[in-house]
Formats: C-alpha cells, sequence, structure tokens
C-alpha cells in the first residue's frame, strides 16, 4: 500500500509539473498536442484501473501509461527550454487553464483508481511494470 501511495505521489507531482509546461491554443499549439496525448492516456489508465480484476489487467494498465509516458517525455523536456516563461509553474498562463482542469481532474481519479493495484502490489508482473513506469517518468525530470 505504502508504495502504491508514493508511486501516486510521484505520478501527481510530476503531472502537476507537465501541465504548467503547455497548453491552449496559438502560441502554444504544440504543447496543446503534446500534453493533451498525455492527459489522454492517464485518463485511459485510471479507466483501466477502475475496471482491473487480475495483475495482468493492470500490468496493461501501466504499460499503456508507460509507452505513451516514453513518447512524450523528450517534447515534454524540450518544451521547458522552447518556453521559458514556464520556468514558474506557480502562475502559468490564462490559456493553460483548461488543461491544468483537465489534469487535475485525471489525477485525481488517478488517485482513487490506485487502490486497485494495492492487492497486487506484490506480484512480480506488476512490481516489474511499476519499476518500468517510473524509469519512464524519471525521463520527464
Amino acid at each position: 500500500m505504502k508504495k502504491a501511495l508514493i508511486l501516486l505521489a510521484v505520478v501527481v507531482l510530476v503531472l502537476s509539473v507537465a501541465v504548467c509546461k503547455g497548453g491552449g491554443g496559438g502560441k502554444y499549439a504544440d504543447v496543446e498536442k503534446v500534453l493533451g496525448k498525455y492527459i489522454d492516456s492517464n485518463e485511459k489508465f485510471a479507466t483501466a484501473l477502475e475496471g482491473a480484476k487480475t495483475a495482468d489487467e493492470i500490468v496493461a494498465a501501466l504499460d499503456t501509461l508507460t509507452a505513451t509516458t516514453k513518447a512524450v517525455a523528450p517534447e515534454l523536456k524540450a518544451f521547458e527550454t522552447k518556453y521559458p516563461e514556464f520556468k514558474n509553474s506557480e502562475n502559468p498562463p490564462a490559456e493553460l487553464k483548461p488543461l491544468m482542469d483537465r489534469m487535475m481532474a485525471a489525477a485525481g481519479k488517478m488517485i482513487s483508481a490506485m487502490e486497485k493495484i494495492v492487492p497486487f502490489a506484490a506480484d512480480p508482473k506488476v512490481v516489474a511494470a511499476q519499476a518500468k513506469f517510473q524509469e519512464a517518468m524519471a525521463l520527464m525530470k
């Protein structure tokens, strides 16, 4: 349980930081596309976890989220350089609000869905999938 909560805290922190790095149309259209894909993946992950009944279903959900995280991590990191105005994540531009709201809703859904992992936390397949996910998340730092 403790491990799952720690993983969740890391996920929420990274997602919150990612939200503050982009969004909106116009100047930030490229950010909206990439971040939208990432938010979609997080929403699908939470939905998949909510319906998961086996370790294999949890692994499948984690693997899908891991793949998307790996795919978007380089782009999200590149936005740090391209848009230095996002260094101050506490005061992002107004056009980010819709993405921030959507990200916060997805994070809340993920928090409650993460409880589904707890009964399977010791399963070697789940442990391995969580480790791969953590490696993918590290790519965004």
